[in-house]
C-alpha cells in the first residue's frame, strides 16, 4: 500500500527520540509498519543514515536496498520514503534542516553535495559503503549535542550539523570527483558573469562572497585555479581593456578611467601601463 503524504518544518513523526531547534530536526530508530510504503515530500534537506534493517528506500522513482552505513542525500519536495521488509531492528538517522539553518557563506560549498544543487546536475542522491568517512560519529556527536542541553538550545548544535555537511561534502568529492568541478565551475562562471555586469561599480571580495554564499578564500583559490588569475587581478584587466577601447574611440584616459571603473587616476595609470606597456598617453596621445 502506498501513501503519499506532505510535512513541513513543523511536523511530527513517530520515532523513538524526536528533537527539536528552529527549523532542524532529528530521528533515530525509527519503526514502521512492515509492508506499508509512505512516499512523502518536505520543503526542507534531509540527511538520512541507515544503519541496521530491512529496508528498501524510493528517491523519486528510484528503488534503493539499503546497506549498513548507506547515506541519502535528499533535497526539498523530492518524493521519498522507506519501505520496512521485515521485523528486523530498524536504526537510522535523519537530519532536517533549512538552507537558512547555514552561515551564508557558507552554502554553497556545504549543499554542493545534494542533487539539484546545480540547474543539470546529475549526482547520486545515494551513496553505500561509507565506513572510512566514519560518519556514524559526526551524527553519534550531533545527537548528543541536543540530547545535552537541557533547554533545548544548545548554542554548538549549529556547529556540529555543519561539521557534519562538510564531512559529507568531502566524502562525496572523492567517491565522485564530478562533484567537486561541478561545484567550482558553475560557480566561477557565475562570479564572471557578474563581474562583467558589474565592471564599474565598486566590487570588493567580501561583498563577492556574500553575494555567491561562499568564502572569499576559497573563491580566490577556485576562481584561480579555473581562470589562472585572482579575481581582482581579472577584475582590473577587464577594466583596463574597457578603457583602452574608450580611449580609442576618443575619450581622455582620464574620463576612460572613470567610466571603467578606476577610483583615481594614478591607480588606473599604474595598470594600464602595466598591463598594455605603455602609457595611456600612447594610445590617445593627450598630454599626461
Amino acid at each position: 500500500m502506498i501513501k503519499i503524504r506532505k510535512y513541513n518544518r513543523e511536523c511530527t513523526m513517530t520515532s523513538n527520540k524526536l528533537f527539536w531547534e528552529k527549523s532542524y530536526s532529528l530521528h533515530k530508530q525509527i519503526t514502521y509498519d512492515t509492508n506499508k510504503l509512505q512516499i512523502h515530500y518536505h520543503g526542507c534537506y534531509e540527511i538520512y543514515y541507515f544503519v541496521c534493517g530491512d529496508v528498501d528506500y524510493y528517491v523519486e522513482g528510484k528503488v534503493y536496498h539499503l546497506t549498513p552505513n548507506s547515506l541519502i542525500l535528499l533535497s526539498p519536495y523530492v518524493f521519498h520514503g522507506a519501505h520496512v521488509k521485515s521485523n528486523a531492528e530498524y536504526i537510522r538517522y535523519s537530519v532536517y534542516f533549512t538552507q537558512e539553518d547555514i552561515v551564508a557563506e557558507h552554502r554553497a560549498l556545504l549543499f554542493s553535495a545534494f542533487p539539484n544543487s546545480h540547474k543539470g546536475s546529475a549526482k547520486e542522491a545515494f551513496y553505500e559503503n561509507t565506513e572510512s568517512f566514519d560518519l556514524h560519529s559526526f551524527f553519534r556527536h550531533l545527537f548528543q549535542s541536543k540530547e545535552e542541553s537541557e533547554s533545548g538550545q544548545n548554542p554548538y548544535y549549529p556547529i556540529f550539523l555543519e561539521a557534519l555537511l562538510a564531512q559529507i561534502t568531502q566524502m562525496c568529492w572523492k567517491l565522485s570527483p564530478s562533484t567537486a568541478t561541478l561545484y567550482s565551475s558553475n560557480n566561477i562562471m557565475g562570479i564572471i558573469d557578474y563581474l562583467n555586469v558589474h565592471l564599474t561599480e565598486q566590487i570588493t571580495l567580501d561583498a563577492l562572497a556574500k553575494q555567491f554564499y561562499i568564502s572569499k578564500y576559497y573563491m580566490n583559490r577556485a576562481f584561480k585555479k579555473a581562470v589562472g588569475t585572482t579575481v581582482i587581478d581579472y577584475l582590473i584587466h577587464k577594466r583596463v581593456s574597457r578603457a583602452k577601447q574608450l580611449i580609442l574611440g576618443g575619450l581622455t584616459a582620464s574620463d576612460a578611467a572613470i567610466k571603467s571603473g578606476f577610483q583615481d587616476y594614478s591607480s588606473f595609470y599604474r595598470a594600464y601601463k602595466k598591463i598594455m606597456g605603455n602609457s595611456p598617453r600612447k594610445d590617445n596621445m593627450e598630454e599626461e
